[in-house]
Order: structure tokens, then C-alpha cells, then sequence
């Protein structure tokens, strides 16, 4: 019996020869497949492409810890990062994973192409640099490096910041990145989703995100290596729905000394910004409110619900006018002995005009302080009634006032004026009126002190009979270039100088315990005296320093101390060719005529007892 031979014995030598080449074409064309897929993956996992970035262009890094790519297929990457900085702001994009369909050959010519690309857990960071901090100038490359990823979808988004502002929640980006290392950036938003996420600031949750959605359009060049980035394009907008938690973050942006300087203040907010060619666009707009805000310096509290209101409009077609005003009303001042002050409202309006997309803004604000309700002026008894006492006696607060963006802006001034006030100084009935102006702008905040520089205080109508003389019309204005006003415990120590419609003032303490001495019998005649000199004035009594005094042929120069109804003086005084040196004490009053000067000066030195 015979075997029939398979039907692959029968074929002919040469298509036996040709099968066995392309089997070992195809065996060798898979060997080649399989080597270059482990050369690709070995040169992914190694950092071959970012080193080569990193090498021309400091300024921008891209780098993963591992990934693998079975080309011609997607990338997969894991602990993605994408970081650059510059003069002006550092940022960085961080994903747990990335898919990307790449192109391999773009690599050859120093090009990262990718499109598809999918990130999964991003973070994003940005940061304004230090100002004193650069970045080191580059010879531009004559081929620089380009990174271009088109549609970009930044899933499960849950960490944005901002610094310091930082989002912690979910959140959806789609868009694209164009990127030529030292030349170019353009960033295209197409969608940006967050919602129900939180705001932090310094690790503090502030608001509560309910929904934030915007698109952005940004292309910006760098023309030289050594210049900054021109921005030719930043078109964008944005809407933000919050719910603020309380606004004692906002303090500690406005003072690192003091960040516990606002508290409270939970409220809404409700925004739309535009944005077109860099500048705030017609259409934008804000809406907050909240509960009271409560500010707290020292023993001091001021309290006052809140709100801001500002929209942008267009201004003769090529033009916008912005307006943001923020009222709040009523304002309650208390102290430890209660409710000090109430003014019904207190507003803030910033204007800005740009006639021309490019143009400087002008810039323009008004502060309207409407009058507070009279204040008893008693209140002040707990703080220098042992020095003078008030026994009756009202005042008002009020300001208006508004700046239109001079190179020198005109004074800013809060001012405080009363009705008669009665009161008594060292035993003393003294009627007058007074009034205070607070140069709003040079107002400063020092732990528990209140820089008042600037301010200044008039006196008026001030009438009092004291032995030996009878004031009636005195007037009097102290002008204080420096001022600080601590209040726990309440003190106030000033630099003043001053202008006397006469000398009244000074008689009345030269005279306090007998009459004038013949040789200072000019003072009765002197007018319009200027005087200068360092205050204290606290709950223990005043304090004057270095005080000096001058009218037409009179000197006076000195210290004083007033306490519990007692006055403790030293003064030298010259008239014409004549001088002499008087102390003053309770019960006592020496008058020195020989060698005034030297017995004044060995004086001085030592406040009298």
C-alpha cells in the first residue's frame, strides 16, 4: 500500500524557495518591530526627550516618571508634568496619567506633536515670581524646540491655585497648548468647569465654589531673548458663583502685620468677566453682599453689612467705563463701654475710563461718609477725665470727598466737629467748640496704634475764666505731622505745630497760682503766636515737650505736665533784651531772672515734681 506524499511535497523548488525568504522576511521584519517598540519604550522611560528639552531651554520642562507606547498607537504616560517660568510667574501642570496619540517622527525634528490628549487627576499651580528674582539670558536657538497639544481634555480636575488663592473640587478643561521654547505661547480654552468645590487661601477653606465656567484665548511673544512677553492676544470670560465663608482672608491680604484684622462677613457672589485684548470688557460685572463685617483694632470693633456692585459699559464705541462701588450701611463703632459711633453709610465708588483699547485708564474715586448720629462726647471721660473732663458736649463724623487720578491727589479728609462742649481742665469751666480733620490717605495701622500723620485739630470759641485772667473767643489750630494714637490703653502722643490767635493759653498756666511777672507783661499783647512742640496725652495726664513759642518779640520755650487737676511748669522766656525762667507748681510759683537761662537748663532735664 502507498503513501500519497503531502500536497506542500508536490509544490515546485522555486515557490518553496520564494515561501521560505518571506518567512524569514517577515520573522526579521518582526524582530525589527519588536526592537524598535523596546528602543521607544527604553527611551521614554529613560528621559532622553526631556533631558534634550531641559538642555535647551531652562525655562520650560517636561517629564513623567514612566510610560509605554506600542507606536503607531497612544502614549500612555504616568506622573506627568509640564512647568515654566520666567521673570514674571512660574507655573506647573501635574497628571496622574496622560493618554496622547504623538507623532514619533516630529521628535527627529525637535518637535513634540500630540493630539487626543487625554489627562486624568491634574493639578495646575501658578504663582507670580519674586521681583527681585530673573531668569538668565539665552542666545536664541536657531531651531527651537516646539510642543504643540491639540485638544487637550483635563478630566477629574481637583486641585487649581492660584496663589494664594488655591481650588480644591472637581472639575473639566478641554483646549490646547502651543509652545516654541523662548519665542511663543498660546494657550486656547475651549471650556473650564468647576463646581461644588472649595476656595482655600493659606490652608483656610474662605468660599464655597458653586460653579465657575469660562473660555480663554491667549497668545503671547517674546520678540529678543532679553525682552518680556509681548501679549498680542488675551480674549477671554468667566463666570463665578460663590458662597463666601467669611472674609478674614481679605485681612491678611491687606495687612501681613495684621491678619486677624477682619472678621465675619459670610455672604454672595455673583460675577461675569470679560475680557478682550487684556482689559475688562463691556459686560462685565459684579454683585456680593453679605452680613457685618467686623473689623477689629484693639479694644475698637466697627461692624457694618456689606455690599459691591460694579459693571463695565461701553463708552463711545472704542471706549469702557468701569464702575465699583462698595457701600456699607449702617456702620456701628463699639468699644468696651459699647456702641461709640453709628453712621448710616459709609460708600466707596472707583471710576475708570479708557477712551482707546490700549490706553492708560483714568481713574477717579469717590468715599462718602454720610454724617453719623451725634456722639456724647462724655464717653471720652473714661480715657483723659482725670486730665479734662467733659461734661457736656456732642459730635459728628462726616467725609466726602473724590480724587480724579492727578500726579498729586487732593487730600482725602474725614472730619469730626462738635457742637459747644463744656468741660473742665485743672478745676477749670471751659466752654468752646472743636472739629478734627483725618487726612484719610496717610492713615496706618501699627498692632494696636493708628498712625493719624497728617491730621489736624481746630479749637474755637473757647471761653474759660481762670485766676488772674478772662479767656473769651480764644481760637487755636494744631496741625500734627506725626501722630499715633494707641488705643489699649488709650494714648495719644503728636509732633504739633501750631498757630495762637494769642497767647491766652500760656498766661492762663503762668498765672495759676499768682499773677504775671512784670517782664512777661508783653504776652497780654501778643498775637498770632506759632508754636511747636511733642504731646502725650493719656488717662495719667499730658505731656508736652520741646515746646516753643514765637510772636513779634517774644520767645517762649519749655515743658509742661498736667495730672488730676495739678500743673507742673517749666518755661524760659525772652522779651526784647529781657529774659527770665518761671516754675510753676501746685501752691508755687518761682520766678528766676538772674542767670536764667543756665538755672532753666539745669531744670530741664528732670520733669518737675
Amino acid at each position: 500500500m502507498s503513501v500519497e506524499a503531502p500536497r506542500a511535497s508536490r509544490a515546485p523548488p522555486w515557490f518553496r524557495a520564494r515561501r521560505g525568504r518571506w518567512r524569514l522576511l517577515l520573522g526579521w521584519g518582526l524582530v525589527v518591530v519588536l526592537a524598535v517598540e523596546g528602543l521607544l519604550n527604553l527611551v521614554l522611560n529613560v528621559g532622553l526627550v526631556p533631558a534634550q528639552l531641559a538642555r535647551a531651554t531652562p525655562r520650560t520642562r517636561v517629564e513623567w516618571r514612566g510610560g509605554w507606547w506600542l507606536w503607531p498607537g497612544p502614549v500612555h504616560l504616568r506622573g506627568f508634568s509640564v512647568w515654566q517660568r520666567d521673570a514674571r510667574a512660574e507655573w506647573r501642570i501635574d497628571a496622574e496619567t496622560v493618554e496622547a496619540h504623538a507623532s514619533l517622527f516630529a521628535l527627529l525634528s525637535r518637535r513634540v506633536h500630540a493630539q487626543g490628549v487625554r489627562a486624568q487627576g491634574v493639578s495646575v499651580h501658578a504663582e507670580p515670581m519674586p521681583a527681585m528674582e530673573t531668569t538668565p539670558t539665552r542666545r536664541r536657538h536657531s531651531h527651537p524646540w516646539e510642543i504643540e497639544l491639540r485638544d487637550i481634555e483635563l478630566e477629574d480636575l481637583h486641585e487649581l491655585t492660584l496663589k494664594p488663592v488655591r481650588y480644591v473640587g472637581p472639575g473639566q478643561a478641554k483646549g490646547s497648548v502651543r509652545l516654541v521654547t523662548g519665542q511663543r505661547l498660546t494657550v486656547t480654552l475651549d471650556t473650564l468647569h468647576l463646581e461644588d468645590g472649595a476656595l482655600e487661601q493659606e490652608g483656610r477653606t474662605v468660599a464655597r465654589v458653586r460653579e465657575v465656567s469660562g473660555v480663554l484665548d491667549l497668545d503671547a511673544i517674546r520678540a529678543a531673548p532679553e525682552e518680556p512677553r509681548r501679549v498680542a492676544k488675551f480674549d477671554g470670560r468667566m463666570g463665578v458663583r460663590l458662597e463666601i465663608l467669611d472674609l478674614a482672608w481679605l485681612g491678611a491680604l491687606l495687612s501681613r502685620e495684621h491678619p486677624d484684622l477682619l472678621r465675619e462677613g459670610a455672604g454672595q457672589l455673583d460675577a461675569e468677566v470679560r475680557i478682550q485684548g487684556g482689559h475688562l470688557a463691556a459686560g462685565s460685572r459684579v454683585d456680593a453682599s453679605g452680613a457685618p463685617l467686623e473689623l477689629r483694632v484693639g479694644p475698637v470693633r466697627v461692624r457694618a453689612p456689606w455690599s459691591v456692585h460694579g459693571e463695565v459699559t461701553e463708552d463711545g464705541g472704542t471706549g469702557a467705563h468701569s464702575v465699583l462701588k462698595m457701600r456699607f450701611t449702617p456702620v456701628h463703632v463699639e468699644g468696651k463701654a459699647g456702641r461709640v459711633l453709628e453712621i448710616p453709610e459709609v460708600s466707596l465708588t472707583l471710576r475708570a475710563k479708557t477712551d482707546a483699547p490700549d490706553a492708560k485708564p483714568q481713574v477717579k474715586h469717590e468715599l462718602h461718609v454720610m454724617r453719623s448720629r451725634p456722639v456724647d462726647l462724655r464717653m471720652l471721660n473714661a480715657w483723659m477725665g482725670k486730665t479734662f473732663h467733659v461734661e457736656s458736649g456732642h459730635a459728628t463724623l462726616e467725609a466726602s470727598d473724590s480724587t480724579s487720578g492727578q500726579e498729586e491727589s487732593q487730600r482725602l479728609r474725614l472730619d469730626l466737629s462738635s457742637n459747644l462742649v463744656e468741660g473742665r481742665w485743672a478745676g477749670i469751666l471751659m466752654l468752646g467748640k472743636a472739629s478734627a480733620e483725618i487726612d484719610a490717605r496717610r492713615l496706618r495701622l501699627h498692632g494696636k496704634s493708628l498712625g493719624l500723620d497728617g491730621s489736624a485739630l481746630h479749637l474755637n470759641h473757647v471761653s474759660a475764666d481762670v485766676p488772674h485772667i478772662t479767656i473769651r473767643g480764644w481760637s487755636g489750630r494744631f496741625d500734627l505731622p506725626h501722630a499715633r494714637l494707641t488705643l489699649e490703653p488709650v494714648e495719644l502722643e503728636a509732633h504739633f505745630s501750631a498757630h495762637f490767635s494769642n497767647a491766652d493759653p500760656f498766661v492762663a498756666l503762668l498765672t495759676a497760682e499768682k499773677k504775671l511777672p512784670g517782664f512777661l507783661s508783653p504776652l497780654l499783647e501778643a498775637r498770632d503766636l506759632r508754636v511747636t512742640g511733642q504731646a502725650r496725652m493719656s488717662d495719667a495726664g499730658l505731656q508736652v515737650r520741646a515746646l516753643h513759642a514765637k510772636a513779634d518779640g517774644l520767645e517762649l520755650e519749655g515743658r509742661l505736665d498736667t495730672a488730676r487737676g495739678t500743673t507742673h511748669a517749666l518755661i524760659y522766656a525772652k522779651v526784647g533784651i529781657l529774659s527770665g525762667a518761671i516754675e510753676v507748681k501746685p501752691g508755687d510759683t518761682h520766678v528766676q531772672l538772674k542767670d536764667a537761662r543756665r538755672w532753666y537748663e539745669e531744670r530741664l532735664p528732670t520733669p518737675s515734681r
